[in-house]
């Protein structure tokens, strides 16, 4: 037996190509609308500078008192400054 061979197939036939269309007529550009005027810039204003709060007052500094001393010499009394007597006075 001998082998048969498929025949070979066909191709479907090639379609052509469909015409090309003319194109469109170009559309005229739409009008360029001017640009709105610059504004100017508003004027810089000065900066205003901060109050400063009160100052806070700071309370007398109290001046400490010196020491003294009552002495006595004889009749006589007298009050001097330091810790000690001076010769001839007693406290």
């Amino acid at each position: 037996m001998a082998s048969k061979k498929p025949a070979p197939k066909k191709s479907a036939p090639v379609k052509k190509a469909a015409p090309a269309k003319k194109a469109a007529p170009a559309k005229k550009a739409a009008p360029v609308k001017k640009a709105a005027p610059v504004k100017k810039a508003a004027p810089v204003k000065k900066a205003v500078p901060a109050k400063k709060a009160a100052p806070v007052k700071k309370p007398a500094p109290v001046a400490k008192k010196k020491p003294t001393v009552t002495c006595t010499k004889g009749a006589i009394t007298r009050v001097f400054d330091g810790t000690k007597c001076p010769s001839g006075f007693k406290k």
